[in-house]
């Protein structure tokens, strides 16, 4: 399989729609990304989000996700042995 990587100066990804259905994506929905080295990764943000809403009023969830956001900012890939 070959794929074709733009750049593009929008906040969008395009996806052949083959990967979309693999993918259960619809035409304008919303994802995180992470990158992680050489790996793309996605997730739809309505679960996020849905997780975020049951949770909206606890204030452990809040320090924890303030927790992770800033682990993962500092992050750094092992060098490889």
């Amino acid at each position: 399989m070959t794929l074709i990587v733009q750049s593009s100066n929008e906040d969008v990804i395009s996806l052949p729609a083959w990967l979309m259905n693999v993918l259960n994506l619809h035409e304008g929905d919303e994802i995180k990304t992470v990158i992680d080295g050489q790996t793309l990764r996605i997730t739809p943000l309505d679960q996020f989000l849905a997780l975020r809403g049951a949770l909206e009023n606890d204030p452990e969830f809040d320090r924890a996700i303030e927790f992770l956001d800033q682990a993962w900012q500092e992050w750094q890939t092992p060098r490889s042995v």
